[in-house]
């Protein structure tokens, strides 16, 4: 059986370089919270402080599918960094690559910026990916230029 995928709504600063002022990301509810409490199923593109498989508590809107979040309530141990390059960065390849045996994957989108269209990925790294590792390959391709990026939220195991 399919789990129902609903939206939680995370509010954004629209005057920050991205422009937007909320995000959605996929959740699944946990029933026995009477649909307060979800899990994230993806990594955000925006939003600092939340990470893939993270549980939140959210209020509903007058959507029945869209909540506001609340608050994060347990980290899945993931971690979210934001890459931002141009679209045919042939050298993004090389360090994909490391990112990928290293565990990492990835969502991507186009956005349209005051200097052009540039590829946006958001990078999920496992708990399981040496999170150490995974940030001095990020810090490569940006001192090569092949790329920006931010961290969103880093899980750093004790």
């Amino acid at each position: 059986m399919t789990e129902p995928l609903i939206k939680v709504r995370f509010e954004l600063d629209i005057s920050d370089w991205h422009g937007h002022g909320s995000e959605t990301l996929s959740a699944v509810p946990f029933p026995e919270s009477e649909w307060r409490h979800f899990q994230i199923r993806n990594s955000p593109f925006f939003v600092r402080g939340i990470n893939n498989l993270d549980v939140v508590l959210a209020k509903p809107t007058v959507s029945h599918m869209v909540f506001d979040l609340v608050a994060v309530v347990e980290r899945g141990r993931h971690s979210t960094y934001m890459l931002l390059m141009q679209i045919a960065e042939a050298r993004a390849a090389v360090y994909w690559n490391m990112l990928k045996r290293l565990g990492c994957s990835y969502e991507s989108i186009q956005i349209a910026l005051s200097i052009g269209t540039r590829a946006l990925y958001s990078v999920d790294v496992p708990p399981t990916a040496d999170v150490h590792e995974v940030y001095e390959t990020l810090e490569r391709g940006k001192n090569d230029g092949v790329w920006l990026f931010q961290e969103g939220h880093s899980n750093i195991p004790e």
